[in-house]
């Protein structure tokens, strides 16, 4: 039987990797294919929020591409989702003031797009990170925007996590009263909604409400109300502090056999699946409640195994601390490869227009050059719209950045400037086309087509003169 007990997490946890593998392949395939930009920023925020349970290294690299990405192509949506991701990774890996400034900075997106729902989880993400670093004024200044921005549009889904966290962070200020309003409002969302991961954490709140209440009947009937959708959702976390919640609650009632049985239940879940902070408040409770039950051997073993989850737990800091650095220089190196490459291709675009421009004025000189020549009418003509065509498509290309950065490359927008734009321009482009036309083929005429002499009409005169006094004589 402990065989199995012992094999069942590891079965659980190799069945979730193999589905998030697959998961992962098939958004891999899905980003070889993808052809737009766009598509592509999306796809990458996706990969990063698979890794996001298992690996957040890998979350934090392909989020930052993703970022990358979508900066450079000014799209608002991906950047803010990229940010979003990065902040997440951050969140898991401990680092906190990292994961707070990603979260400000998609905030600030956000609040440019102007999407209440996403400026409402922007700011419940912070009150998030405010609480894990036991910062409860913060967190709750954040929770309460979030919560005033729900409801002011009526977003029920958000609702059941910000009176979640409302209540969270009041139970932690000692304020239970409004601890018990929030959470009770989100567990009864939460039930109508049927989201069962939702129900057990509002059940595990209402226990630690009620237990510092000392309200230990009312504590023990909620954390017992969790435990199955707890399980369910395999809230492991979650779990082991329901299963220690209701370990203190016989321990107040003295009922130390119980309060062994269900401590013990908290520690194995917690340390089988990592969450080392809530093995050793188990282990904590352990050593007490056996110290009362006089069995001292197994409370000093209990002892080392806290002093050994300490050493742990400092060693994992010290541990992540390291890969914060490493994570961050790699990164670093990225950014550095990826603006070169940038550079390089910013660089090309200059280079070629101005080739392009000054291939414009040769362009026209070429034209002026073959008009001096015995050519066909047709040719000058060719020549002289060529060159006009690409005079005016060249301004066009110069104002097409500008435009499209002022519109927040909008097509829609867009297209509205250059057809006003086009309106401006076809008719002066017609005539000076016209214009220069005309005067290519007149200086390719008379260059070519020399006047025929004008005749003397004085000599004429004086001939016609002489003939007629010859008449009169005669």
């Amino acid at each position: 039987m402990k065989k199995l007990l012992f094999l069942l997490p590891m079965v659980l946890a190799t069945t979730f990797l193999f589905s998030q593998g697959n998961e992962l392949d098939s958004l891999k395939k899905a980003l070889l294919l993808e052809k737009t930009d766009t598509g592509k920023i999306l796809t990458l925020c996706y990969i990063s929020n698979i890794y996001q349970n298992f690996n957040p290294d890998s979350a934090l690299i392909v989020a930052q591409q993703a970022h990358f990405m979508a900066s450079k192509a000014k799209y608002l949506k991906g950047e803010s989702r990229a940010y979003y991701e990065m902040a997440s990774a951050f969140n898991s890996m401990g680092n906190y003031p990292k994961a707070l400034e990603y979260y400000l900075q998609q905030l600030k997106i956000e609040e440019k797009r102007n999407f209440p729902w996403n400026i409402a989880s922007s700011y419940l993400n912070l009150a998030i990170v405010y609480i894990n670093v036991k910062d409860y004024d913060n967190a709750l200044f954040y929770a309460k925007i979030c919560d005033s921005i729900v409801n002011a549009n009526n977003y029920e889904d958000l609702s059941i996590y910000s009176l979640l966290d409302l209540g969270d962070i009041y139970e932690k200020k000692n304020k239970l009263d409004s601890a018990l309003y929030y959470v009770s409002n989100s567990l009864a969302k939460a039930k109508n909604a049927d989201e069962k991961q939702m129900i057990g954490t509002a059940y595990n709140n209402l226990g630690n409400i009620y237990l510092k209440l000392n309200k230990l009947d009312i504590s023990y009937t909620n954390f017992l109300a969790g435990l199955p959708y707890q399980k369910e959702t395999s809230n492991y976390s979650i779990l082991s502090e329901s299963l220690l919640g209701l370990a203190k609650v016989f321990e107040k009632k003295e009922q130390l056999d119980s309060s062994l049985h269900f401590g013990k239940e908290s520690f194995h879940i917690a340390y089988d699946n990592q969450f080392l902070l809530n093995a050793l408040d188990a282990t904590v409770l352990l050593s007490r409640v056996y110290k009362k039950t006089k069995n001292i051997d197994s409370s000093y073993a209990y002892q080392e195994t806290m002093i050994m989850l300490k050493d742990s737990i400092d060693s994992r800091d010290k541990i992540k601390h390291i890969q914060f650095m490493t994570t961050e220089e790699e990164i670093r190196q990225k950014e550095i490869a990826e603006q070169k490459q940038i550079e390089i291709k910013e660089r090309n675009q200059k280079l070629q227009l101005l080739l392009i421009g000054l291939s414009i004025p040769i362009f026209f000189l070429l034209s002026v050059m073959i008009s001096r020549n015995k050519v066909h009418k047709k040719l000058i003509e060719f020549f002289g719209v060529v060159s006009i065509l690409m005079l005016f498509e060249y301004i066009t290309l110069l104002l097409h950045p500008f435009v499209a950065e002022k519109t927040g490359h909008s097509p829609f927008y867009e297209i509205i400037i250059f057809v006003l734009i086009a309106a401006l321009i076809t008719p002066l482009h017609h005539r000076f086309q016209h214009w220069v036309i005309t005067k290519l083929t007149e200086m390719n005429y008379l260059k070519h087509h020399k006047p025929e002499p004008a005749v003397n009409e004085n000599v004429n005169e004086e001939i016609i003169g002489e003939d007629e006094s010859n008449i009169d004589t005669k």
